[in-house]
């Protein structure tokens, strides 16, 4: 299961440091050597010796990495990130008729898979001087991995009374995946994402440094409950909630 993210500081690889791996991927089954340099990305084929260069004159180099993201290039491709003011984006190259071409769009963060093989990646969201990284749905249309189309976007804040419970209903469309992110400055709430049959889709006990991100995929509308507790608390909490639908074929 992919890991939660709630995020105050990013701390990650500074853009221009070198890495070599190996890895097959021109689809061969022999380890190719991936060689990031301060501006530059190359691949030298591990049967031939041939040197391809991906990308040159990049300036904000941040990481590669390998994985199986596109079904379109036979076996591993090549993941390329990159760090400009905003944060991580990524790019997908893939290895056909012998040379490695682009197979994706600009893409949000950095790649993840779920559970289920679902493949991820991210976008951050503002509140109050905060930052909250939300999951984003990839998918492979016309031939490319592409950022899933956002379709519906809510934010609100819940006031929760001490020892009282609130619920959110949400009502999702059709073919869409719905992120639900729910953060708080406070302690000891827990949140429960029901679906409309009132079974439990998640639960998590959330506080300023654990948040809760709840997941469904509906391939028909239909409404599930976002549900707050403190019950438990002789004070009144604030919970703020963000629900992203994308169109998830």
């Amino acid at each position: 299961m992919f890991r939660h993210i709630l995020l105050v500081l990013i701390i990650a690889m500074s853009p221009g440091a070198g890495k070599t791996i190996r890895a097959d991927v021109t689809g061969d089954g022999i380890d190719d050597v991936i060689r990031m340099g301060m501006k530059i990305v190359t691949v030298q084929d591990g049967v031939s010796g041939k040197l391809h260069t991906i990308v040159a004159g990049e300036d904000f180099l941040a990481d590669i990495i390998v994985g199986d993201y596109f079904s379109g290039t036979k076996g591993n491709e090549l993941a390329i990130l990159t760090l400009p003011e905003k944060g991580f984006l990524t790019e997908v190259y893939g290895y056909r008729n012998k040379r490695f071409i682009k197979v994706s769009e600009v893409l949000p963060g950095e790649l993840t898979f779920d559970e289920d093989q679902r493949l991820f990646g991210y976008a951050a969201h503002e509140w109050d001087r905060h930052e909250v990284l939300i999951y984003w749905p990839i998918i492979e249309d016309g031939g490319y991995l592409k950022s899933a189309p956002l379709v519906q976007f809510a934010e609100t804040a819940l006031d929760v009374r001490a020892n009282r419970t609130s619920e959110l209903k949400i009502d999702l469309l059709d073919n869409t995946l719905t992120m639900c992110v729910a953060t708080t400055l406070d302690q000891d709430v827990i949140v429960f994402l029901l679906d409309e049959d009132g079974s439990l889709i998640k639960q998590t006990k959330i506080d300023s440094r654990i948040g809760f991100y709840g997941r469904v995929i509906a391939r028909q509308a239909k409404t599930v409950v976002l549900n707050v507790d403190n019950s438990q608390s002789p004070r009144p909490k604030t919970v703020r909630v963000i629900i992203k639908q994308y169109a998830y074929p």
